[in-house]
């Protein structure tokens, strides 16, 4: 097994692939590695070579999957959690890591904003607390991504509808509602969901407009009929909070005030959801997955899917957003396809 993995990321990360790496990140990194070599110089070539070769895959990654983003840019810093959890099932997926590699490839993208922090180079680390690690390097839960079906959905969407309606004792709110709808009728990222305004909304086409999502990407925010009647639900409840003076679509009231809600808060709003169905570690990205492979499942278009996902390349929806069969499945599949062809023959 480990002879196998290491065929994989020597055919993967090659030379061409390397050369292709933003300048500005080999040279943020490079001076991270000499300020810590000199005060660690007897790790040199052992763990800081590790650390590099790591870091140089994450690099790698953002040429692929984020247009080369610099790691210091404010798009980075505010999608660090969505960028962090794309490269986690990068290594798992594509490059069949094992936990413990994983973890050390986390430690040093990590360890590097933790310095760059410290040295004044940035703000704040983008993705600090934020992931869902556990305690123990050894048994260390990485992310799950979970295929919800139809029927899953469903019984979310019906919790979440008979919670709100409570006169008490709710676990929800109506901002639950709209996030989960929302998110998996658009199936746009949480950097979108986290971006609608009032002032986007356009009711009668039943859709955001010019949202900001990945690399400054404009998208559209989609979304269905009965979504349509919770958003005019909320906007006349909004009347009663904020007389809509806050133009954010989703909100939190902060010291008196009524402000944005982050993209953290609706990433562990989504965690709560997925307890509805034992799930505690359902993340955005799984709703998002979800919708593409539903497309899929409904239709047999990778195409629409593709368009629906803005993915430029259909092998991406293919790889990463249709679920796998099992030989079960296909079978199961393909007598169908054999019974409505008969039916036809016989009509």
């Amino acid at each position: 097994m480990a002879e196998q993995l290491k065929r994989v990321y020597k055919r993967y990360f090659t030379k061409e692939k390397k050369a292709r790496i933003n300048p500005k990140n080999i040279k943020a990194y490079d001076k991270y590695l000499k300020s810590n070599i000199i005060k660690n110089k007897d790790v040199k070539d052992t763990t800081y070579k590790v650390y590099q070769n790591y870091f140089n895959q994450f690099l790698v990654y953002l040429e692929e999957e984020w247009e080369n983003i610099f790691i210091h840019d404010d798009e980075l810093m505010e999608n660090g959690v969505d960028i962090m959890e794309g490269f986690i099932g990068f290594c798992q997926d594509t490059l069949g890591n094992n936990k413990k590699v994983i973890n050390t490839k986390l430690s040093a993208v990590s360890t590097y904003y933790v310095w760059a922090v410290k040295r004044g180079i940035i703000d704040v680390h983008p993705f600090d607390k934020k992931l869902d690690r556990m305690k123990g390097a050894n048994d260390e839960r990485l992310i799950n991504h979970y295929f919800l079906t139809q029927e899953q959905v469903d019984v979310i969407s019906k919790v979440l509808v008979e919670d709100i309606q409570k006169p008490k004792g709710r676990k929800f709110d109506f901002q639950d509602l709209l996030i989960w709808n929302i998110a998996i009728e658009s199936a746009n990222r949480n950097g979108a969901i986290s971006k609608l305004t009032i002032s986007s909304l356009d009711l009668e086409e039943m859709m955001f407009v010019d949202i900001r999502e990945k690399r400054g990407k404009r998208v559209e925010v989609t979304f269905e009929e009965g979504t349509k009647k919770l958003i005019e639900q909320w906007l006349e409840m909004r009347k009663g909070m904020d007389n809509l003076e806050c133009d954010a679509f989703f909100i939190v009231k902060y010291n008196g005030e009524y402000r944005k809600m982050s993209q953290t808060s609706i990433y562990m709003r989504v965690r709560k959801m997925g307890t509805i169905l034992g799930l505690t570690d359902l993340h955005p990205h799984c709703l998002r997955k979800t919708k593409g492979n539903l497309i899929v499942e409904e239709t047999g278009d990778l195409t629409m899917a593709q368009e629906f996902l803005n993915h430029s390349d259909v092998s991406t929806t293919q790889k990463h957003y249709v679920k796998p069969k099992s030989k079960a499945e296909i079978r199961e599949k393909m007598k169908k396809l054999r019974e409505k062809k008969n039916q036809s023959k016989e009509d």
